[in-house]
């Protein structure tokens, strides 16, 4: 089955928000992860996000009204641990369920009820937010008003979503073999993918070796082994556990009353059996320990260097934008002291870059490398984070970066599906924090603030991939 993008059902897997910015022929990526409840769109003119209310016990929705959007949007995530036991399970179970229930049960029929319903689209959602996995589906439909008088979507769609959650197709009493055994094998052959793109590769293998003893360190996907062990009955046992023992998050946009959306969602849920939640979390480890450093050799041509520190900082805490503006100091983006130093004035790396993790406290370091540069490019990228340290920081960049980050807020909250984003990050965060409020904390962020987050940086690990000759 194909999901790319402009089919009518496919996948999405996001964590982050990238804002791509070209220059030279090459692609950088300013990074910014959202959890903020007020969305500012271009015209300067905010949308309330509303209350995120409780529908069921364990089951909350987030409700935004608006008649922006030609489209409506919606989505259901079930919150789950990440272990390496649940994160195959939860990215296979949505891919299975969506091959087919008891009134639509197969692509055909599904594909036909979309057709029928002006072009609606529905996909599966297993995300990754520090150490709690989310699974699930999303839905996007065009708003009613833009119909002929009478047609009705919205009501379709969502007693589809709950078709797929509560009636699937069962053969014997699990799920049917040549669907199980397909999406198996589609979830086999992207794990195994991730060998294909090195830059991923490397930043996978460093986090495997960074975080080997913490949740962290399981891929949003899982590993082969688990993945592979997985049977029909184990799968649907995980799956009825994941209804009565996950806390969900609902999220809705579009033009459709606050009050009616709720209704139709909790009439939805009304076959859902209730037990004790499971707990989720994320562990923080402040400070990095003793250094770790690993090397792996594969078949490549170039290079990888990726360094993981922990920054001693989460989205909790108050100094977060400071370190926001630390990170795009030094490394996101094309005005960022590895870009405009270790790239383009020393010739050391074909790129790199810098991303956090505002859950786990997490700042990752990628590049790119010749072999032969691997000690003068780590030596450089460790000069640059020192001259951060040291208040080496000229009010140009300072100022470049603040405006890259606001930049990067107000133009990534024209999307519903970026607003879904930072309300589900702020959802698990437990935070009810305006954009504006934020974009105001990074006006405020001075250099000494940033230098002050660039101390509190400890080197956990280094990780090279090189050369199976070199």
């Amino acid at each position: 089955m194909n999901r790319g993008r402009n089919s009518r059902f496919f996948s999405r897997g996001l964590f982050i928000f990238c804002v791509s910015v070209y220059n030279k022929g090459c692609k950088f990526d300013i990074c910014v992860e959202f959890y903020e409840m007020t969305a500012v769109f271009g015209d300067g003119k905010g949308l309330p996000m509303g209350p995120r209310i409780e529908l069921l016990p364990g089951v909350c929705l987030r409700a935004i009204h608006t008649d922006r959007f030609k489209t409506g949007c919606m989505n259901i995530n079930f919150v789950r641990p990440l272990t390496a036991q649940e994160a195959p399970m939860a990215a296979l179970a949505p891919s299975v369920l969506l091959r087919g229930t008891r009134r639509h049960p197969d692509i055909r029929s599904i594909s036909a009820f979309l057709d029928e319903h002006y072009g609606a689209s529905v996909g599966t959602l297993t995300r990754k937010k520090g150490e709690i996995l989310t699974t699930g589906f999303f839905a996007d439909f065009p708003e009613e008003a833009l119909l002929p008088a009478g047609e009705k979507v919205f009501n379709p769609v969502v007693d589809f979503l709950g078709e797929l959650l509560f009636d699937p197709r069962l053969a014997d009493g699990s799920f049917l073999p040549d669907v199980f055994e397909g999406e198996k094998r589609n979830l086999l052959d992207t794990i195994d993918w991730r060998l294909n793109d090195k830059r991923t590769y490397s930043v996978y293998r460093m986090i495997k070796n960074m975080c080997k003893d913490e949740a962290y360190g399981v891929p949003r996907l899982g590993e082969r082994p688990e993945a592979e062990a997985i049977t029909r009955d184990a799968l649907l046992a995980w799956y009825r556990r994941m209804l009565r023992h996950s806390r969900i998050e609902l999220f809705y946009m579009g033009a459709r009353p606050r009050d009616e959306v709720a209704e139709a969602l909790k009439a939805m849920l009304s076959p859902l059996e209730r037990g004790e939640l499971d707990p989720v979390g994320t562990e923080v480890i402040r400070s990095a320990g003793p250094l770790r450093q690993v090397e792996d050799r594969l078949d490549v041509l170039q290079g990888k260097l990726c360094i993981g520190l922990r920054t001693g900082i989460t989205g909790d805490d108050p100094d977060y934008p400071a370190l926001m503006m630390l990170n795009a100091v030094f490394g996101a983006g094309t005005t960022s002291k590895l870009f405009l130093n270790v790239r383009e004035k020393l010739s050391l790396c074909y790129y790199a870059s810098s991303s956090i993790d505002r859950f786990k406290g997490l700042m990752i370091v990628s590049s790119g490398i010749e072999t032969s540069n691997f000690e003068r490019t780590k030596a450089e990228i460790f000069r640059q984070l020192d001259a951060c340290i040291r208040g080496d920081i000229s009010e140009e960049e300072l100022e470049n970066a603040r405006r890259a980050i606001l930049s990067a807020l107000r133009a990534s909250l024209d999307s519903p599906s970026r607003m879904d984003e930072y309300s589900l990050g702020c959802a698990l965060a437990g935070h009810d924090v305006s954009i504006e409020s934020l974009m105001a904390s990074i006006r405020a962020v001075t250099k000494d603030e940033v230098c002050a987050a660039a101390k509190k940086l400890s080197v956990d690990t280094i990780y090279f991939l090189k050369g199976a000759t070199q």
